[in-house]
């Protein structure tokens, strides 16, 4: 097979193994206390490594080049060009938050990332829509997921100390939440691209078992979430999904910002314990207060300019507190507010939202509910190459090409 329409084909495939960790699997014992910070793995992922740096450049440059000059896939560009111009205007704002950040060049540098990220994984899967191997593409990805789960229960690296499956990843939550992704991705596609295959369906409900086995409650209830949902009517789902989101960017990101222009500053950590959602309580109070002591809830202080730029933030720098070791506000709409204010963070939100409300396919609209409950107590949107934001991009481009391939079917 010609090697240039081989990896066309099955490009998405090992774009799929990065965003699991399956490329940097993890075989020590693992230690329950790891379970505090999910993003130990992504972190790990989006570290300066030449492995990720040619991974991503080599697939940037093939798919973009391909994406020119095939022209079998014509039908498809206008609507993946105008569904990326979406993803792209979030980098660009990423990329223009550099010139306010404290680190302009860690700024640039993680936006020029995901500008990468977000074309390939969106070319990627044109590709593989255009040459009907999303089937093979996920039956690939969830057998080598599921030998490698198996590999370290049987190495004795699988359960942490509370026997909490976590695979061949640092935690149970991380292994938690690429699962119901991956099941629920898996589904999005096969009910939307009639795709036709007793063996996957299968390996979904192994997956599922998989999933229990973690004992992630988070990641658990947003799958059977998933599942439940579709039962709506499209209509019913888009504007479940539009409700949660405003309701969630409101009380996260609006709020806040609005009241600290009005010199009246509230914020949802007031109203909470701080141990509310173990410790989430704590977390959010240390970082509204730095956003308003340091006047930064407008512009905030640039994209991925606050947390892991080698200096712990002033607010988290306490050596008897474990705040000192958090890598991410443990909220997805908090951490927007940090990176772009409410100014830049309102941007990201309308763009992604209208992007939602185009979307015509009730499996598509179904799997928002991951990111959407996921980052009231995690970090995923616009963030490195975790499996979330896979999805995200995913919902986005798949509803796009889905409409541009049910246009061409009703022609026939």
């Amino acid at each position: 097979m010609n090697i240039i329409i081989w990896i066309e084909k099955y490009g998405l495939f090992f774009i799929l193994l990065f965003c699991l960790g399956i490329f940097t699997p993890d075989f020590s014992n693992k230690i329950s206390m790891m379970d505090h910070e999910l993003d130990a793995v992504t972190d790990g992922l989006a570290g300066s490594n030449m492995f990720k740096q040619l991974f991503w450049i080599f697939l940037f440059l093939f798919f973009s080049f391909r994406f020119l000059v095939n022209q079998g896939i014509n039908r498809f560009k206008p609507v993946v060009i105008n569904k990326m111009m979406i993803l792209l205007v979030v980098c660009i704002i990423a990329l223009l938050s550099a010139s306010w950040s404290n680190y302009p060049s860690i700024a640039m540098k993680r936006s020029i990332f995901q500008v990468l990220f977000c074309i390939s994984v969106s070319l990627s899967l044109c590709f593989a829509i255009y040459h009907k191997s999303i089937e093979i593409n996920l039956k690939a990805t969830i057998v080598i997921c599921i030998v490698m789960v198996l590999f370290a229960i049987i190495s004795g690296a699988g359960f942490n100390e509370s026997y909490n499956l976590a695979g061949y990843l640092k935690s149970k939550n991380t292994m938690g939440i690429n699962l119901a992704v991956l099941i629920v991705i898996s589904h999005m596609w096969i009910k939307s691209f009639e795709i036709e295959s007793q063996s996957l369906t299968l390996s979904l409900g192994f997956l599922f078992v998989l999933l229990l086995l973690t004992q992630s409650k988070t990641s658990i209830v947003l799958c059977i979430s998933y599942f439940l949902i579709i039962q709506l009517s499209v209509f019913k789902i888009k504007t479940l999904m539009c409700i949660l989101s405003v309701a969630f960017f409101s009380v996260f990101v609006f709020i806040p910002g609005i009241s600290h222009l009005t010199n009246d500053y509230q914020h949802v950590a007031l109203y909470v314990d701080a141990d509310f959602f173990t410790g989430r309580g704590i977390i959010w109070d240390a970082l509204y207060y730095d956003l308003g002591f340091f006047d930064k809830i407008t512009l905030g202080y640039g994209y991925g300019s606050y947390f892991e730029v080698g200096v712990i933030p002033f607010v988290l720098d306490n050596k008897y507190s474990f705040l000192q070791y958090i890598s991410s506000a443990h909220n997805g709409y908090l951490q927007l507010l940090l990176q772009f204010g409410y100014v830049g963070s309102l941007f990201i939100f309308l763009f992604l939202i209208i992007s939602m409300w185009n979307a015509n396919n009730k499996y598509f609209c179904a799997a928002l509910i991951l990111p959407i409950l996921q980052n009231v107590t995690e970090s995923s949107i616009f963030r490195d190459a975790n499996m979330a934001w896979f999805l995200m991009v995913a919902i986005i481009i798949s509803s796009g090409v889905y409409l541009v391939r049910e246009r061409t079917l009703d022609k026939i």
